[in-house]
């Protein structure tokens, strides 16, 4: 695993050939996809198997996504995650995609979204459980 600033958590990102535009870089739409392929694997990471997620999880409420540079069909990706704070019903996670580039580190997307924790079965959110909690500061070292 690529080390990247003060991130645990990183996987590498390929990119499709369907992800280019016209442009002929990755089409913004796309950061999503990769940001989401890395939110995934960190909790399956950072939560292991504590959460049932047929019956409770969390939902995406909010998203913050800049983009600083572009991304190439060759470029060699990487997303970045972590979970920044959590409150009593939410969280607030952190993704940075980059890219390497003759060993320099960089960033070409900054992301920044929040989740609700939730009941699937009763569709209500709920406060996000202490073991979840305990798991997360845990795999941030804190």
């Amino acid at each position: 695993m690529i080390a990247y600033k003060d991130f645990k958590h990183v996987i590498p990102i390929q990119i499709r050939f369907s992800d280019i535009d016209k442009l002929n870089h990755v089409n913004n739409a796309c950061y999503l996809n990769y940001i989401e392929l890395g939110r995934v694997s960190y909790f399956k990471e950072a939560l292991k198997d504590s959460i049932n997620w047929q019956i409770e999880g969390f939902i995406l409420a909010r998203t913050e996504l800049d983009h600083l540079g572009m991304t190439l069909l060759n470029d060699d990706i990487y997303c970045a995650t972590k979970v920044e704070s959590i409150g009593n019903k939410s969280l607030t996670i952190r993704n940075v995609i980059f890219k390497l580039i003759d060993g320099a580190v960089i960033e070409t997307a900054d992301c920044k979204g929040i989740l609700v924790a939730m009941d699937y079965k009763n569709n209500l959110s709920i406060p996000v459980p202490e073991k979840w909690k305990k798991l997360f500061e845990e795999f941030e070292g804190r």
